[in-house]
C-alpha cells in the first residue's frame, strides 16, 4: 500500500503503523518482520521544526533536562545539527559539514563515559560510529556536564559534534520518540519525500537506516498493535525490582563485575527455592550513568521509596 493507506489499516486491525524508539526496538523490530527489501515505517515528515537528542532513551533524562541548552550568542541560526566550540558554548551548523565529535558510552564494564573521537565525519556518520562502537552521541543535560565535556575537548582545540538536530519529522501515533536512523548521504532537501521506509534485507548496504520518500509508492508495511500470546511461544514478562545491598564487609567492592555475578547467583538460588522456574534469568540493569550500584547519601531519607531508588535488578522469566 501506499504510505496513507498502510497508515489507515493499521489503524483499523492494530494501533498504528510502526513507531521505533531505540536500537534495541529497532533490532526487535527487524527480527520480527525477517528480511524484505524495504516497507513503511510510521515516520512523516511535519510542519513544525523541533530540537531532539540523538539519544533517545526518556530514562537517561530527568524533568526538564532535554531542554537544556548553552547556545553561543546570536544562535541558534541556519542548520539542523549542534556542535559545541573549546569554549563550551553551542553552535548550528549544517549536518554535512564534518567535525570531530563525543560519544557516549554507557555500556556496562567501561570506565569512560565521554569518548572524544579525533574524526573529522558529518553528523549522521558520527551518530552511526557512536552507535556501532558506544552508545550514541552525547546528551548534554546539565551546565555540570557541559563544563565536563568542555574541558575534555578545550585540551585538544577541537569543536565537537554533540547530540543534539532539529527536524520536523513526526510519528504516525504522535510519539515524541527522537530515535532517527537515517542512511547517510540520503537525507534530502526534496520536499516531496516526506515518508520513511527501511530495509531488513542484509545484503544491502542501507540495511536496518532510514529512507525518505514518495509517499504514493506502495510497498510492504509494519504495523504495531497490543501483545497476542501465542500458546506455542509463551511470552516473557519483565520485572524490575529496585533493592537496597549493604555490604557485610567494607571492603566489598560493589563495583567488581565479579562481585555482581555473585549476587546474582545468591539471588538466583533464592528464586528457585520459592519455586520460579530454572531458565528465569536475572540481570543487573544499569543506571543511566552506566553504574549498577550507588551509594547512599548520608543524610538522605530513611524511608522505603528512597530505598528502592537505591538500587535496580531485572528479572525476566517465560510465563
Amino acid at each position: 500500500m501506499n504510505w496513507t493507506d498502510a497508515q489507515s489499516y493499521c489503524r483499523a486491525h492494530y494501533t498504528d503503523l510502526a513507531t521505533v524508539d531505540d536500537m534495541e526496538d529497532l533490532n526487535k523490530l527487524i527480527t520480527s518482520v525477517g528480511v524484505y527489501d524495504w516497507f513503511w515505517i510510521g515516520l512523516k515528515k511535519g510542519n513544525a521544526l523541533k530540537w531532539h537528542w540523538s539519544l533517545a532513551d526518556r530514562r537517561f533524562y530527568r524533568k526538564g533536562e532535554t531542554k537544556f541548552r548553552n547556545w553561543d550568542t546570536g544562535m541558534p541560526q541556519n542548520g539542523n545539527c549542534a556542535f559545541m566550540s573549546t569554549a563550551g558554548l553551542w553552535n548550528n551548523t549544517s549536518c554535512d559539514d564534518q567535525h570531530p565529535f563525543i560519544c557516549y558510552d554507557g555500556k556496562q564494564g567501561t570506565n569512560l563515559t565521554y569518548v572524544l573521537i579525533q574524526e573529522n565525519k558529518t553528523w549522521i556518520d558520527a551518530q552511526s560510529y557512536c552507535r556501532q562502537h558506544h552508545t550514541d552521541l552525547v546528551s548534554v543535560r546539565n551546565q555540570t556536564e557541559n563544563t565536563e565535556i568542555e574541558k575534555k575537548i578545550s585540551l585538544r582545540g577541537l569543536p565537537v559534534w554533540i547530540g543534539l538536530f532539529q527536524d520536523s519529522w513526526i510519528w504516525s501515533d504522535q510519539s515524541d520518540s527522537s530515535f532517527r536512523n537515517w542512511w547517510s548521504g540520503w537525507l534530502s532537501t526534496e520536499q516531496r519525500y516526506n515518508c520513511t521506509w527501511m530495509s531488513s534485507n542484509p545484503s544491502y548496504s542501507y540495511y536496518s537506516k532510514w529512507i525518505h520518500d514518495l509517499c504514493h509508492y506502495t510497498t510492504f508495511f509494519i504495523c504495531y498493535g497490543p501483545a497476542v500470546e501465542n500458546p506455542e511461544k509463551p511470552q516473557l514478562k519483565r520485572q524490575v525490582v529496585r533493592v537496597k545491598m549493604t555490604p557485610k564487609g567494607q571492603n566489598l567492592n560493589l563495583s567488581d563485575p565479579a562481585v555482581h555475578d555473585s549476587i546474582l547467583q545468591e539471588i538466583r538460588n533464592k528464586l528457585k527455592e520459592q519455586g520460579l522456574p530454572a531458565d528465569t534469568k536475572v540481570t543487573w540493569k544499569k543506571q543511566p550513568d552506566g553504574k549498577v550500584f550507588h551509594k547512599e547519601e548520608e543524610g538522605s531519607p530513611n524511608n522505603e521509596e528512597e530505598e528502592k531508588k537505591m538500587k535496580r535488578m531485572m528479572t525476566k522469566r517465560e510465563l
